[in-house]
């Protein structure tokens, strides 16, 4: 018995041909899952994790799997077949808070014995699924399933945006110096005393460098460039400079400009580097040191240059095969970089190339952009393939993805 695609069918009608000489069946190897669309394969491990994969969806639409959900906050539930939360207080409470009604019902009644059996010491709660003990806002359920225990809500990933201090049965968000925290109480804004200049975002295109406001508006114009491609920009916190690298037909150019304000850049000049900048891809500073690591796309390595261009050397250039983003974070002496070939990871060593380690090479296709959060010591990366953002701690744990879908690469157009 063959199962064949609609366009098969239709071949065959059209043609009068007989099927098997017009599609094969997809045969997916040792391993992976065919989609319901018997076209697309992916790994089986992808299967019921809550994330499509598969075109249609269908890898997270079997029987085995629950119903795709949002996870609600601790102490709340999900209504069925939606992705609303509400508290445990409003089960069985003579309201009906979903829309279907699943909050209320006989059970209300005929599992209220169950629920003085338990001994709670807080609170039962009586679902269709049965009985279990809750605890107050703040605290969670011990391992006796009765008795209660502070939850630490600063494991919980983007709960604060910088610092978080976890208290008995609450916690507190905080900010790093040069920081503000926000009315919510969660957010971080960056200070601005007077007569400081706002944050702006600087970006390099193929023929000039503009900045404009975090928020996309008032784009201005600080530099036009007059060689075929701006490759790589940075910015050195340290000495209030920005750099760049331009290539020509035959060679790249390394430049620095000091930027005290907004306004425009004074001091221009060209760090003239011992190794050939032609086919740099990407180039990160660190700002402690002043040195510059590169990215070379036709070599396939990643090698550092001093502050001033007089000594370059290799740090990796083994099983790389498309080396892409790199990022540096100079106060633990680490470097990230992403690569994809045989196949995708991102990894960390120290600043000199050594202590090499892969801290992602699941589910992952094709990274490309990397950058860190200096304060909360995270990871972010982006894959061009799979098409997310997604972000891991530098131990690679702690794995959460913060955008997917095809809005990534259209936002993102590094990732084209």
């Amino acid at each position: 018995m063959f199962v064949f695609h609609v366009c098969c069918y239709h071949l065959y009608i059209l043609l009068r041909l007989p099927p098997e000489n017009l599609c094969k069946p997809v045969l997916c190897d040792l391993g992976e899952f065919l989609c319901a669309d018997h076209l697309t394969c992916v790994s089986a491990g992808w299967l019921c994790d809550g994330e499509p994969d598969c075109p249609d969806g269908s890898d997270e639409a079997l029987d085995r799997c629950k119903a795709q959900t949002d996870k609600c906050p601790l102490n709340h539930i999900q209504c069925t077949g939606s992705r609303k939360c509400i508290h445990f207080n409003k089960l069985c409470n003579g309201a009906k808070d979903c829309e279907d009604g699943f909050d209320e019902g006989v059970h209300c009644r005929e599992l209220l014995s169950a629920c003085h059996e338990l001994h709670c010491r807080y609170g039962c709660i009586m679902t269709r699924n049965g009985t279990f003990c809750f605890c107050a806002d703040g605290f969670e359920v011990g391992e006796d399933g009765r008795s209660c225990r502070d939850h630490d809500e600063c494991a919980v990933y983007g709960i604060c945006s910088q610092s978080c201090v976890n208290t008995y049965g609450s916690y507190h968000c905080g900010c790093t110096d040069g920081y503000s925290l926000q009315p919510n109480r969660h957010s971080c804004k960056a200070k601005q005393e007077p007569g400081e200049s706002p944050a702006v975002l600087m970006i390099g295109s193929s023929d000039n460098i503009v900045i404009t406001a975090l928020n996309g508006s008032s784009l201005q114009n600080l530099k036009l460039l007059d060689t075929n491609w701006t490759h790589a920009l940075d910015f050195n916190h340290n000495e209030e400079s920005a750099c760049w690298v331009t290539s020509s037909e035959s060679a790249g150019q390394l430049w620095c400009t000091k930027m005290r304000k907004p306004s425009g850049f004074s001091k221009e000049r060209e760090i003239k580097t011992v190794l050939n900048l032609h086919n740099v891809e990407q180039m990160t500073v660190d700002w402690l040191t002043g040195n510059f690591y590169f990215v070379d796309r036709a070599s396939a390595r990643i090698f550092a240059c001093s502050r001033n261009g007089d000594t370059c050397v290799t740090i990796i250039d083994l099983d790389l095969l498309n080396p892409k983003g790199t990022a540096v974070d100079p106060l633990m002496g680490m470097l990230f970089f992403t690569d994809y070939g045989n196949m995708g990871k991102l990894e960390r060593c120290n600043m000199d190339g050594t202590n090499r380690t892969r801290i992602v090479d699941y589910k992952i296709e094709q990274p490309t952009a990397v950058v860190l959060d200096l304060v909360k010591k995270l990871v972010y990366w982006a894959d061009a393939y799979l098409d997310y953002i997604e972000v891991v701690d530098y131990n690679g744990k702690n794995r959460h993805t913060v955008i997917q879908g095809n809005q990534v690469s259209a936002r993102h157009p590094e990732l084209e």
